[in-house]
């Protein structure tokens, strides 16, 4: 696992052709997974979300687009800036703040603050995962619930071997042509390999004091949604 700085500077290389990767190297069912997310998330109209990891803010709009209010917020500066623009193009300026630089391990942000959490394909970037479980459930409310989407394993049968080749071997080359970094799509497909698969990632969340763990897989298991209650 690279350090908090080497995760930055990842990031920062290719913040400005991110969302064109994630649409192009998803085949966009990215947007689908943005949804699936949201939808199960809880976010509605009177409730305040914080957006953690939220990179240019694809994944707060999802939020904003079922009425929540949201703090969006992301540990690499490059990708936060770009958010407050998108979110004024697609007119959810008003229900959605981009917040200072923010580590999952040190929140800036006062105990039972947000109804939900969510931080999608970012929690496998966190360097020590305990220190910002125990900071989610700090700022959670009472009843307040984690929503996690990130890469997992699959589990159709095949299926894994198809996405080991395409992510060693297609996804590393692809991101590197689009974006001219091969650092950050070489580190993607590594970091999901040492990363807890959906039933350990479930006993982690349950370990840390988080309640009603569930998960859910989309695409197979490609990815997979966990939720857990404060």
């Amino acid at each position: 696992m690279p350090e908090g700085r080497q995760v930055q500077q990842m990031f920062s290389a290719i913040a400005g052709k991110y969302d064109l990767l994630n649409h192009v190297l998803s085949g966009g069912a990215d947007f689908w997974w943005w949804w699936r997310m949201a939808r199960a998330s809880g976010a509605g109209p009177g409730k305040r979300f914080l957006d953690v990891a939220a990179g240019t803010g694809d994944s707060s709009l999802a939020l904003a687009r079922r009425g929540a209010e949201v703090v969006s917020t992301d540990f690499t500066h490059a990708m936060l800036r770009l958010g407050p623009a998108k979110f004024r193009r697609k007119g959810f300026a008003q229900l959605i703040w981009a917040s200072s630089d923010a580590d999952a391990q040190r929140l800036p942000f006062r105990e039972a603050s947000f109804d939900g959490i969510t931080i999608c394909y970012g929690i496998r970037n966190v360097e020590h995962r305990a220190r910002a479980y125990a900071e989610f459930l700090r700022v959670l409310r009472p009843g307040g619930q984690l929503t996690i989407l990130e890469f997992n394993t699959p589990v159709v049968p095949g299926l894994k071997a198809f996405y080991d080749w395409y992510s060693l071997r297609v996804l590393p080359r692809i991101g590197s042509w689009v974006s001219g970094d091969a650092s950050a799509y070489t580190y993607l497909p590594e970091s999901i390999r040492t990363f807890p698969d959906q039933r350990a990632l479930a006993a982690e969340l349950e370990g840390a004091g988080f309640r009603e763990v569930r998960w859910t897989n989309l695409t197979g298991g490609i990815v997979a949604l966990h939720t857990g209650l404060k």
